[in-house]
C-alpha cells in the first residue's frame, strides 16, 4: 500500500511540474458550455476528478472485502469457541472410566 502512495505522489509531482510549465490560458468547449481557463488548473482539476472516480469505483470492492474480513472473524472466534470446549472436556477426568 505505501508504494502505491509513493508511486501517486511521484505521479502527481510530474503533473504539476507539467501543468506549471504548461499554465497557458486555453479555450474549453463542451456541449453547450465555453470557458476559458488556466491549462494547469484544467490538468489539476482532470487529476482530481480521476482520483474521485477510482477512489468512488472502488467502494464496492471495500465493502465487500470488509464483509468478507468481518465473516471470517466471526468464524474464527466460532472455532476458537468450539476448540476451547473441546479441550475443556479432554482435561476433565471422563465420568465412569476407571479410576487410577
Amino acid at each position: 500500500m505505501e508504494l502505491y502512495l509513493i508511486l501517486a505522489a511521484v505521479l502527481g509531482i510530474f503533473i504539476a511540474i507539467f501543468a506549471i510549465q504548461n499554465a497557458v490560458a486555453v479555450t474549453v468547449k463542451f456541449l453547450l458550455w465555453e470557458f476559458q481557463s488556466s491549462l494547469a488548473v484544467l490538468i489539476i482539476i482532470s487529476m482530481l476528478a480521476g482520483m474521485l472516480l477510482v477512489f468512488l469505483l472502488s467502494i464496492p470492492g471495500r465493502l465487500k472485502r470488509r464483509k468478507e474480513l468481518y465473516d471470517k472473524q466471526k468464524k474464527i472466534r466460532e472455532l476458537e469457541k468450539r476448540l476451547a470446549e473441546i479441550e475443556a472436556q479432554k482435561t476433565s477426568p471422563e465420568e465412569g472410566g476407571p479410576e487410577k
